[in-house]
């Protein structure tokens, strides 16, 4: 038997105790699988790309569970998942209960997960009740030897639970006749409002330079008001709250776009942490282009690459916690996810010894007075969980 690992994603931003500590370590968990993630998504392409590490993050600790021996030992690797089982029970259920209390005000945050089993194969009881409990996971039925049915019912339901930001992740391709195909399945959904909207009736068409160094005219959204700003003599960071002050988007901007690739490949957890704890309230100028693209690919080479390759192999497999079938193996990840900036908010469905190219905020937040941010040339963007600091979805717009 083998697996089709799924994970569709979707946001759209428009019109201190025990429990609390669980939650933070488990986000910095998740955010170590990001940015291992997004060193590798960002040598893929010079232009966009947008994805969601914590979608990933959730199949492959649902795949854990599922998971004996080698096989569980690199996928809990990957993903920076504790050896201890009541570990990880109990941080997934602060993280869920930390994104849960933060739906209202304008915010609403939805992660589901399915498991799907061809009719007349089974996953083993401990198993489907583990993935209830944990990870409150539907267990759902495929119709056994009909791919198109199957991956309608699939793409069905991840069309609902993204609200219909994605909309054909699998296909019949996927359900080959000559195997049984079962899927574990995540989708993420965001919705929400800026807390200072931009004003339509001053976007106007500017100049922005693309990765590839060609010009385009883009439309500009301006605002002045205050925000969480940081920045070194390399960078700028700015971040920008939803409704209900919940979530926030960041974005990170070079100063000058030939020094973008340096920074890019700097970028990790340590320093990340380094530019939110820089950052302080001051009046900004921005100038933000509306934008919207999605990005779709199979993520297996990257979790291979990240050290789960015995999952991969039909020989080596040992996902026997999941099911008794044998031979049980993952043959593809796939990933979706889509990203659309406007006025109101957002749509989207998700070592060298060397001289330091990243550059440090400065020593103290930034004194009253006016910044101006001016994204006019690439840029990388995350959208967080501010209380944990979980990054849901994070991806770089180069305008093409």
């Amino acid at each position: 038997m083998r697996f089709i690992i799924t994970s569709a994603i979707a946001f759209l931003l428009c019109a201190a105790s025990r429990a609390q500590d669980a939650a933070t370590l488990a986000a910095r968990e998740a955010n170590q699988h990001a940015f291992e993630l997004f060193q590798l998504f960002r040598q893929m392409t010079k232009g966009n790309f947008c994805f969601s590490p914590y979608s990933s993050h959730r199949v492959a600790a649902m795949l854990a569970e599922g998971a004996k021996g080698q096989t569980q030992e690199q996928i809990m690797a990957m993903a920076h998942l504790s050896s201890d089982q009541k570990v990880r029970v109990v941080q997934s259920a602060a993280l869920r209960k930390e994104l849960s209390n933060s739906i209202g005000q304008g915010l609403s945050i939805d992660v589901a997960n399915a498991i799907w089993m061809p009719a007349g194969n089974a996953f083993l009881p401990s198993f489907e009740s583990m993935a209830k409990d944990q990870f409150e996971a539907a267990s759902l039925l495929l119709p056994a030897g009909a791919p198109a049915s199957s991956s309608a019912m699939v793409n069905h339901w991840i069309r609902e639970k993204t609200r219909g930001r994605i909309t054909s992740l699998v296909g019949p391709g996927t359900f080959l006749p000559d195997h049984q195909t079962a899927l574990v399945v995540n989708t993420v959904y965001l919705k929400g409002v800026w807390d200072q909207p931009f004003e339509p009736a001053k976007t106007k068409p500017r100049e922005f330079t693309q990765g590839s160094g060609s010009m385009s005219m883009l439309p500009m959204m301006l605002k002045t008001a205050m925000f969480g700003f940081s920045d070194s003599e390399s960078w700028q960071h700015l971040e920008m709250s939803f409704a209900g002050d919940a979530c926030c988007m960041r974005f990170l901007l070079p100063r000058a776009d030939g020094g973008r690739s340096a920074i890019e490949a700097a970028l990790n957890v340590t320093l990340w942490d380094q530019v939110r704890r820089g950052e302080g309230l001051c009046e900004v100028n921005v100038m933000l282009p509306r934008f919207g693209f999605s990005t779709q690919l199979d993520m297996k080479g990257l979790w291979q690459v990240l050290g789960v390759r015995d999952a991969f192999e039909r020989q080596k497999s040992d996902l026997n916690a999941m099911t008794a079938k044998k031979p049980c193996w993952i043959s593809q990840v796939l990933h979706e996810a889509t990203i659309e900036i406007n006025e109101i908010g957002a749509v989207a469905a998700a070592a060298t010894a060397a001289a330091d190219p990243f550059g440090a905020p400065a020593n103290e937040p930034p004194k009253p007075r006016r910044e101006s941010f001016i994204a006019n040339h690439p840029f990388l963007w995350t959208i967080e969980h501010r209380r944990t600091g979980l990054i849901l979805f994070m991806g770089r717009f180069a305008g093409e």
